[in-house]
């Protein structure tokens, strides 16, 4: 058994784990890092699929389980998902703020500025989005619709278009870029391919991890005055339920919403080259009102084929037009609700998710506006992800899209953004944690991911968890200082 001692322990370099670990160890806080993941410097990500295989949890293959099963990408190494999202930043949107009951957004503000600065986010420009923008753009123009460039945190872009598989310039700025090694330079130890297996209790108060170093075998504990968990919206809630940690809690687990997604792609004459540039560059939010934001998406080939519909010589010819190819997104604030179990046959959680027909309607509404915006910009033929109507050949059958019946089992998805499974909240009988994300059960433990918001956000979230990390870490690091 090796021992390591510390005021605090990080569980996690993502969004929350890497932001909280930096600020505590800046502060002159003893802490130690754990992360089961490896740690890739630009240089070692290979290809598009060692990224896959490598970088995402269960090499990609996570999935909530209802009608239809929703893909959930996750990240495992060292800069969690934010090493293979697609650098979106968005800011934590007022009214979410002020219904949470928390912290107000003044209170936020100066929390969120300090994260824009660290990841350098700045908004794309058309440029560096490529060829997706430039068909987008006339489409939406010729609709009177604001298509807007995307806020990301990238600097001196390459335009390598694999975002989601490891930036091999190191151009993004992940939390395994712009905050792991600060805390390391900070004193900060950085435990890379170690699982934690369990949380050390006593006398009533968290007092550290305990685990295996998967790479050479041997058991590790960390002995710690606070114990912070950034595991994530679903590994974290199937971890604390597993072990029987927070056992009185009725809303842990429970409160999973993850903003179902979808791609709807386009051809066009023109050569498109929509791989070139930035893979998510441009967003509407014309129709964010009602729950539904555009936003752009494009893909490695060996990943988009296979959305696409055909077999066969079919599927080949589309492919052999993967030049001429076009894609942007739907994603959905959703309400309809989820929950996180403990994982069985090997798993590391159980995630249960049945979109409702709410949502199912705002998916089709969106797909629709997609539609109609290639179909302005010139596109031959619309490929949308709705069983028994993948093909649109013009813009006229978009109203018999619209006007058949919709049913959630029918559309294929994906999701990014798991939350509000250890939502924050004053009462401990609704929520996990307090707003200083201190669990209200076990005094010392602290959570500090995307499970503490409280539900969905409808933006992409890494701002709003690294800002309620950084907000939490700075005032517990002022409970730790002597």
């Amino acid at each position: 058994m090796k021992t390591y001692k510390a005021q605090a322990v990080v569980v996690g370099t993502g969004a929350g784990g890497a932001v909280a670990a930096d600020a505590l160890a800046r502060a002159g806080i003893d802490t130690v890092i754990v992360e089961e993941g490896k740690f890739f410097k630009p240089g070692d990500y290979g290809t598009v699929f060692d990224g896959f295989a490598g970088m995402y949890q269960g090499g990609g293959s996570t999935v909530a389980l209802g009608h239809p099963p929703i893909s959930i990408t996750l990240g495992r190494c060292v800069g969690g998902t934010t090493a293979i999202n697609s650098s979106t930043c968005f800011r934590p949107p007022r009214q979410k703020v002020a219904a949470w009951g928390g912290p107000s957004y003044d209170e936020l503000a100066p929390f969120i500025e300090e994260v824009e600065q660290r990841i350098q986010a700045t908004p794309a420009d058309p440029e560096t989005i490529g060829g997706n923008w430039r068909v987008l753009k006339r489409g939406c123009d010729k609709l009177g619709v604001e298509l807007k460039p995307l806020v990301h945190n990238i600097k001196d872009c390459k335009r390598r278009g694999r975002c989601q598989f490891g930036c091999p310039e190191g151009a993004k700025k992940s939390t395994d870029i712009s905050f792991i090694p600060s805390a390391v330079e900070a004193g900060a130890t950085l435990l890379t391919e170690h699982r934690v297996d369990g949380v050390i209790v006593e006398n009533g108060r968290a007092a550290g991890v305990r685990g295996t170093a998967l790479e050479h075998g041997y058991a590790f504990e960390v002995r710690a005055d606070v114990v912070a968990l950034c595991l994530g919206a679903l590994t974290g809630p199937a971890f604390l339920l597993q072990h029987k940690i927070l056992n009185k809690s009725k809303a842990l687990g429970r409160g999973l919403q993850i903003h179902p997604a979808c791609r709807v792609a386009a051809e066009f004459e023109e050569v498109v080259d929509g791989h070139v540039g930035l893979p998510q560059g441009a967003f509407v939010d014309q129709w964010k009102a009602r729950g539904v934001m555009l936003e752009g998406i494009f893909i490695h080939p060996g990943f988009l084929i296979t959305m696409l519909p055909g077999v066969g010589p079919d599927l080949k010819s589309l492919a052999l037009r993967y030049p001429h190819l076009s894609a942007f997104g739907v994603m959905v604030d959703d309400t309809a609700v989820g929950r996180v179990l403990p994982g069985r046959w090997g798993t590391r959680f159980t995630a249960l998710y049945q979109m409702n027909r709410e949502d199912a309607e705002k998916m089709r509404f969106g797909i629709a506006r997609v539609a109609e915006i290639y179909f302005a910009a010139g596109a031959r033929r619309v490929f949308t992800p709705r069983f028994g109507f993948t093909t649109m050949n013009s813009a006229s059958e978009i109203a018999k899209f619209e006007s058949t019946r919709v049913k959630a089992a029918h559309y294929e998805l994906g999701a990014f953004h798991p939350l509000g499974t250890a939502r924050m909240g004053a009462d401990p009988k609704k929520s996990v944690v307090n707003f200083d994300l201190e669990t209200h059960e076990l005094k010392n433990l602290y959570i500090m991911d995307g499970s503490v918001v409280p539900g969905s956000l409808g933006v992409n979230p890494q701002v709003t968890i690294m800002t309620l990390a950084l907000r939490a870490a700075t005032r517990l690091a002022d409970k730790l200082k002597p």
